[in-house]
């Protein structure tokens, strides 16, 4: 048996999620700032005509930011950014990676092997959770 779905790394940790959570692979988009918002809330973007937010979960200028620099601010870009689908809602993850697609065996506890290397699954409920905490969200 086999599992599909996207292996990608944050700094020097690789991660895995499966197919029915990593949608597609696009280059991150524009986006709009939230005042308040946590650091990690790069922003919120229009994609494929759906407004989604998108959220650094790893480096985005080489010297350890979560917020892109501020000359490309609202500017697409062609970073990676994985879209993912979580109970119904899409998020934008962006700050990684992307190693490879495709079917991988499956590692235990979770997750899949990558070459000869057990991958975790990422904890896609632990960002969400996230963005819907604090005195911004809605």
């Amino acid at each position: 048996m086999s599992i599909g779905g996207v292996v990608f790394r944050i700094g020097d940790d690789r991660y895995f999620l499966p197919a029915d959570v990593a949608s597609k692979v696009l280059p991150m988009p524009g986006v709009a700032r939230v005042p308040g918002a946590p650091p990690e809330l790069v922003g919120v973007a229009l994609v494929e005509g759906d407004m989604m937010p998108v959220v650094a979960v790893g480096d985005l200028d080489g010297r350890g930011s979560r917020r892109p620099a501020s000359t490309s601010r609202g500017r697409a870009d062609n970073r990676p950014m994985l879209v993912c689908v979580f109970m119904g809602e899409r998020v934008g993850l962006v700050g990684l990676e992307i190693l490879a697609s495709g079917f991988f065996a499956p590692a235990e506890p979770a997750g899949v092997m990558h070459g000869d290397v057990a991958v975790p699954l990422f904890d896609v409920a632990a960002v969400v959770a996230r963005l819907r905490e604090g005195r911004w969200a809605v």
